[in-house]
C-alpha cells in the first residue's frame, strides 16, 4: 500500500491495479489464491485503486503472457508496473524480461534492505532499461507480504 501509494503522488496514475497472480512461477509455496485475494480485496480501499484477478480470468502465468493480452485488450490505456526493489533484483528470472523492458515502464521502489543490492543488479546493467526507473528516496518500510499476512505489522496500516 505504501508504494501503490507513493505511486500515485508522485507518478500521477489516473488508476493502480493490484493484479493478484494465481502462482508466482519464482516461488515453490502455494498459498490459496481465492485468500490471497480476499484478503487484499479487503486491504485495498482506495477509490484510485482496484484489486483485480486479471492474470486468473486471462489464463496467463507470465508477466510477458499478462501484458501481451492487456495491451490488445486495452490498446490505448499506457501501462506502467510498479514494483518493490525485491522485484529489481530477481527480474532477470521472469520469463522474457527483456521484452517486458521493451513493452511497458517499470518501476521499482526502494524496499529494505534490497535496495543495496542494485550495483551489480542484471536489470540496472542491462542496456535496454530506458523504460526502467528506480524510486530509491522517500520513507521505507521493511515489511514482507508473508509478514502482512501474519498480522505481524498490521499496526502500521490503521
Amino acid at each position: 500500500m505504501h508504494i501503490a501509494l507513493s505511486a500515485l503522488k508522485k507518478y500521477k496514475f489516473s488508476s493502480i491495479w493490484w493484479m493478484v497472480s494465481p502462482q508466482n512461477p519464482l516461488k515453490k509455496r502455494k498459498n490459496s489464491f481465492r485468500n490471497r485475494l480476499k484478503t487484499t480485496r479487503a486491504f485495498v480501499s482506495h477509490p484510485k485503486m482496484v484489486v483485480c484477478d486479471i492474470e486468473n480470468t486471462l489464463g496467463t502465468r507470465y508477466s510477458l503472457q499478462t501484458i501481451d493480452r492487456l495491451q490488445r485488450r486495452f490498446p490505448k490505456t499506457k501501462f506502467t508496473w510498479i514494483a518493490g526493489m525485491d522485484n529489481a533484483s530477481i527480474f532477470h528470472k521472469w520469463d522474457g524480461w527483456r521484452t517486458l523492458l521493451s513493452r511497458i515502464p517499470f518501476i521499482f521502489f526502494n524496499r529494505p534492505p534490497h535496495s543495496m543490492a542494485l550495483s551489480q543488479n542484471a536489470v540496472r546493467l542491462y542496456k535496454g532499461r530506458k523504460n526502467v526507473r528506480f524510486c530509491l528516496t522517500g520513507k521505507t518500510l521493511n515489511i514482507s507480504s508473508t509478514q502482512l499476512r501474519q498480522k505481524r505489522f498490521a499496526h502500521f496500516w490503521k
